[in-house]
């Protein structure tokens, strides 16, 4: 509801009281979570564990350091691409990225508490549906990002009327989030997540397709079909991770999956920055990012076909999810041990 609601607004504030106003909406939000916060009791720290029962789990801090690191280098490499340290920039970012990974997995085999404990990737399920959610909100949110380039530099809309074009995107992951049940527990998930990766590749290509003539009613056809795609990968993916690991470990299986919706955005943004440089002939960064319309014409197809082949790598990746939905039996009783 967020996706719908949030551009609508910002874009309300752009138009009318400047680009300034629509940051902030965070400010009142955030001011209230910190009074629900401050209201909520802590429970009494335990002084040690009953005989018998492992301490509780410390978080471990040098690994999430690592993993920041990690996941900020790979952002920093593709962002150089575009900036103006150039391939150094990408240098350095990829070293840093390589490095602080390869220290991160080897924390995760030391550590007493590790992030990421081993028996939660040791489905074979599991890694395939963080590889999906990864690539479609790549897909989703560089294709995003890539569109409001056009609709505003290339189109002329204003925020406002950008947010109305690009709203049947979110609407439909609003409908898609439920509906996904549907198929899912007929077809399996491997089947609805592969066609619904397949659907957002097709929305994002028939984005790259339009030009600077082309009206809005398939620029809506094409958002519909992207949001439509990721509201069905993202329930169907999160299921089976979480399904899938063992449910000692459901709690890091939905960690997990939050990281890969976070991991992708930020990648997927990175990397249309740098594809919408690298694919304009001629034209310089700033050239690119300051809104020049000539130059984004040329880049923006290309952009929008590479982030539709990461879609398509993500419908690969679905191919390692289960065939079949798990199904309870009809007339057997479920005991559940307290």
């Amino acid at each position: 509801m967020a996706a719908a609601t949030g551009p609508l607004l910002g874009g309300a504030l752009a138009v009318h009281q400047g680009r300034r106003a629509a940051f902030f909406l965070n400010v009142p939000p955030a001011l209230l979570i910190g009074l629900f916060v401050l209201a909520v009791r802590e429970p009494a720290p335990q002084v040690a564990a009953p005989a018998g029962q492992r301490p509780p789990a410390r978080l471990d801090l040098p690994g999430a350091g690592l993993l920041a690191c990690t996941v900020g280098g790979l952002v920093y490499a593709l962002a150089g691409v575009s900036g103006d340290g150039g391939a150094g920039s990408s240098a350095t970012g990829l070293a840093v990225a390589a490095v602080t990974g390869l220290l991160f997995a080897g924390r995760q085999r030391s550590a007493r508490d590790p992030l990421v404990p081993p028996g939660v990737l040791a489905s074979p399920a599991v890694v395939p549906g963080l590889g999906v959610l990864v690539a479609a909100s790549a897909a989703l949110y560089g294709s995003l990002f890539t569109g409001v380039y056009h609709l505003q530099d290339v189109l002329g809309l204003d925020p406002l009327r950008c947010a109305l074009v690009a709203l049947p995107g979110p609407v439909a992951m609003v409908l898609a989030a439920p509906l996904s049940v549907l198929p899912a527990s007929r077809y399996g998930p491997r089947r609805t997540v592969v066609g619904a990766m397949l659907l957002l590749a097709l929305g994002d290509l028939l984005l790259s397709r339009l030009g600077a003539e082309s009206g809005t009613t398939p620029i809506c056809i094409a958002f519909l079909m992207v949001g439509a795609g990721f509201g069905t990968v993202m329930v169907v993916a999160t299921d089976v991770v979480v399904r899938q690991a063992p449910e000692r470990n459901a709690g890091v299986a939905g960690g997990l999956q939050q990281t890969a919706m976070n991991i992708g955005p930020a990648l997927g943004v990175a990397a249309a920055t740098a594809l919408l440089t690298v694919g304009t002939p001629g034209a310089t960064a700033s050239a690119t990012t300051s809104g020049s319309r000539e130059a984004l014409i040329h880049a923006v197809p290309p952009t929008l076909s590479v982030l539709a082949a990461v879609a398509v790598a993500g419908a690969l990746s679905a191919r390692g999810l289960p065939g079949h939905a798990p199904v309870t039996p009809r007339g057997r009783t479920v005991r559940v041990r307290r």
